[in-house]
């Protein structure tokens, strides 16, 4: 893992920026979108910006558009972000697609997370798809191999904090963000596009607010806006609390992580220190 922030950096604080906007079929024009929600973030502070699941391409595309889309754009719009990163100096964190490695088929929903260096400080490939509430995710996308040795984790160091990778159905599995504070996370990066129906904005704030809570951690999450998902792109503190949220359907808001915050919410709720049982792995398939 990279320290895309210098270690001569003693703060205990990080400023990070959740940006919530909906992707469109144009690979170009969403780069142009993500260019300017990340130029709004940075210049208000945030040296770490979350953007949604599927930045790159219209979810509600067809899975033949979906397919061709990871062939044709995955690379510029990787290009793309890692300029964008580079331009403004932060570490950016994006969903997209991406061909699977004979290049036919299903892609991959991939979030990837790119250094001010413009390099690809780590990535992950979701596990868990969407077949639910009628949907079918796996209609159009492939899931990700997992192994005993759950190499497909991915934690990513930025600054004081080490932040883990889950991607939207990811956080209905609290065995996985526990997987990753055992690795040792101490914030989840959420992208999403948490879709829309009855309960589901319910279900996305109670799940982000539950995942800080039982972790005692930060979680950062950025989803797609209404009417297709639910929005309500949040940051919520190792307590719960909710710091800050995106109201409106497009746009940004910065929030500053604290270790020292961190700290006495795990010396004041030691759930981490008391546990009796470890995570084990689900049903084989």
């Amino acid at each position: 893992m990279t320290h895309p922030i210098s270690a001569n950096d003693a703060s205990p604080t990080l400023d990070v920026a959740i940006a919530q906007f909906a992707a469109g079929p144009d690979v170009e024009a969403n780069l142009m979108r993500i260019a300017d929600l990340v130029a709004d973030a940075a210049a208000n502070g945030a040296r770490l910006v979350v953007l949604p699941e599927g930045a790159m391409y219209d979810w509600s595309a067809s899975a033949e558009q979906l397919a061709a889309a990871a062939r044709e754009h995955a690379a510029a719009f990787t290009d793309g972000l890692s300029a964008i990163a580079t331009g403004e100096q932060v570490v950016a964190v994006a969903g997209m697609f991406t061909p699977a490695a004979d290049g036919t088929g299903r892609p991959y929903n991939r979030m990837i997370a790119i250094g001010p260096d413009g390099n690809l400080l780590g990535s992950y490939d979701k596990v868990h798809l969407f077949d639910a509430f009628s949907y079918r995710e796996s209609d159009k996308v492939r899931a990700a191999d997992t192994d005993a040795e759950h190499s497909e984790l991915c934690l990513v160091d930025v600054g004081p904090f080490t932040f883990g990778l889950l991607n939207c159905y990811d956080l209905r599995f609290p065995e996985m963000a526990r997987l990753l504070l055992d690795r040792g996370a101490d914030a989840l990066l959420i992208s999403s596009a948490w879709v829309s129906g009855p309960n589901k904005e319910l279900h996305w704030e109670t799940l982000l607010r539950a995942r800080a809570i039982e972790n005692t951690c930060y979680v950062v999450a950025a989803d797609q806006p209404p009417p297709t998902s639910v929005g309500l792109s949040m940051v919520a503190d190792p307590f719960g609390l909710i710091a800050s949220t995106v109201v409106a359907t497009e746009g940004t808001v910065v929030t500053t992580l604290d270790q020292d915050h961190l700290r006495r919410a795990r010396e004041t709720v030691p759930s981490l220190q008391h546990r009796r049982y470890r995570v084990v792995p689900g049903p084989a398939r």
